[in-house]
């Protein structure tokens, strides 16, 4: 597993899409920190930087290159297949089980990696703007602490799902469209005007995970719940459809 999950690693570093899909998870960062504070407390805009929801919602820009993250995971399974590579890929491993699996784990590692960068950089933007706005933070507290926490868990479970979508989907283009337009369309619209099913889809769970749902999601232990559940289930069935379906 520990060579498989090497090799994953040099493909990425061989891969300049996945330089510039790293680079926009981390400037959709400071973008959402500057977006947030900004707005905080304007009319239309996010609550008041004076309240637990207004700090909360700043510091959610740390997971704000989910998207981007999701889509690396995607391209990592799904584009064995565009390029032709999934027939040598398991000739060399003939373990199919343990090649997805290398690629999960490879997936979560470069997750965590852009969601520790992304705390970093949120608190570097957030912290001194806020300060000028005599706003002093704990970033120990629940307000600060417990949502960066959650951005990492929810940017790397959503590495993993982008693989579980790439293994179901081999299109890679397809992969890429259905996934973001979940996301972006049905979760937003369903998670804006349903309530009570837009907190048990990714999108609510994820929402609840990095503690900004005030109140309209499950608790944050719950969305930390089901978004893993999420990912589990992706990560099985994609495992289950490459052992099952032939390559080419």
């Amino acid at each position: 597993m520990k060579n498989l999950i090497h090799a994953e690693l040099l493909k990425l570093r061989t891969t300049r899409m996945i330089y510039g899909l790293a680079l926009a998870a981390l400037a959709f960062v400071p973008i959402s920190a500057i977006s947030a504070i900004a707005a905080a407390g304007k009319s239309g805009g996010g609550p008041a930087l004076s309240t637990t929801e207004g700090i909360r919602n700043v510091m959610s820009a740390s997971s704000s290159g989910a998207l981007s993250v999701l889509i690396i995971g995607i391209l990592m399974m799904a584009g064995e297949f565009r390029h032709n590579t999934a027939t040598s890929t398991f000739l060399i491993s003939p373990n199919r089980g343990r090649v997805v699996g290398a690629k999960l784990a490879t997936s979560a590692l470069v997750g965590a990696a852009l969601a520790l960068i992304s705390s970093v950089l949120t608190l570097a933007v957030a912290l001194p703007w806020l300060a000028t706005k005599h706003i002093h933070v704990d970033i120990f507290s629940h307000n600060v602490g417990l949502v960066l926490l959650g951005g990492i868990a929810a940017v790397t479970i959503y590495a993993a799902v982008g693989v579980g979508v790439g293994s179901l989907i081999r299109n890679q283009t397809a992969a890429v469209v259905i996934a973001l337009g979940w996301v972006l369309v049905v979760d937003n619209l369903l998670v804006s005007f349903v309530h009570e099913v837009g907190k048990w889809t990714p999108g609510g769970a994820a929402a609840a995970l990095t503690g900004t749902s005030s109140g309209r999601f499950l608790p944050m232990w719950g969305g930390a719940v089901l978004f893993v559940a999420y990912g589990l289930a992706f990560a099985a069935a994609g495992t289950r459809f490459t052992l099952r379906r032939d390559v080419v």
